[in-house]
């Protein structure tokens, strides 16, 4: 029998999850990549939350 589990997502819908935001310095729930360019991000892979993704007018990668 085929068990689904809670980490799996529905079909089509990005994972998201609860991890660092880089903006506002602290963990929050449902953070995005952040795509910067080469000379912005140091070489570093940056997330933000969905309040900062809105405040900053930030791009997401995904």
């Amino acid at each position: 029998m085929d068990e689904s589990t809670q980490d799996q997502a529905a079909e089509g819908t990005p994972l998201r999850g609860y991890g660092f935001c880089s903006w506002h310095d602290r963990f929050a729930d449902n953070v995005r990549l952040i795509e910067l360019s080469e000379a912005g991000s140091g070489g570093k892979v940056h997330y933000a939350c969905p309040q900062c993704i809105h405040i900053f007018k930030l791009t997401t990668a995904d």
